[in-house]
């Protein structure tokens, strides 16, 4: 009877760790819970999202996304992660704005493609301060670009840093929540329309490419 309980614990405890959802698996969703699963992928995701918030245009989302859906009892855990790294990575931001604007930051926003409407960030940062920072969660503007904005009109550290705090926590808790609700129908349809769905994003990927350098 020992014997017994001990394996239905051990089978209980294997289904717990299972994704969100369980269809049988293809090779795109295998592929996801291998890159998921590796030892490095937290640490990657951590460096991801400070780098996102600071200097280098990588989104944690396309990362933390795949994760979270193959890895559901860390969803809360990976969510704070993102939140952590991204909020260090916008005090360097805040930094290259505040104290190397002429030397690093200038060039980073013109490389962005930020050059002309910087003004207006700095300005929305001067008149509306920690709420246009804890906005930006709902917005398509590069994080990076808004810190480093706080950084070059002076914004009060402190108050930019709780900002940028409850901001990341809003990006990244609404990110969760969604795939709280639908992560189970995402992993349906990724193992259904494997195919379609990785032509689509390869086409996306080339056309987002070929729209930055275009621009």
């Amino acid at each position: 009877m020992a014997l017994q309980r001990t394996d239905a614990q051990q089978k209980a405890e294997s289904m717990t760790d299972r994704p969100i959802a369980s269809p049988p698996s293809g090779r795109l969703v295998r592929y996801m819970e291998a890159v998921s699963r590796h030892r490095y992928a937290t640490w990657v995701l951590a460096a991801i999202a400070f780098a996102d918030s600071s200097i280098l245009p990588l989104m944690p989302d396309l990362l933390l996304i795949p994760m979270v859906l193959t890895r559901p009892k860390q969803i809360w855990s990976l969510s704070a992660i993102c939140t952590i790294a991204s909020s260090l990575g916008a005090a360097l931001g805040y930094l290259i704005g505040y104290e190397l604007w002429n030397l690093f930051g200038a060039r980073l926003v013109e490389l962005y493609g930020y050059t002309e409407s910087f003004a207006v960030y700095q300005r929305l940062v001067q008149e509306w301060g920690i709420w246009i920072i804890i906005a930006k969660a709902f917005t398509p503007i590069p994080f990076k670009i808004m810190a480093i904005a706080a950084g070059v009109a002076a914004m009060n550290p402190f108050a930019f840093m709780f900002a940028t705090v409850v901001g990341r926590s809003l990006h990244f808790g609404i990110t969760a929540g969604l795939l709280v609700l639908f992560g189970d129908r995402i992993m349906f349809l990724l193992t259904r329309y494997e195919r379609p769905l990785a032509l689509i994003s390869v086409l996306l990927i080339i056309g987002l490419i070929v729209a930055y350098h275009v621009r």
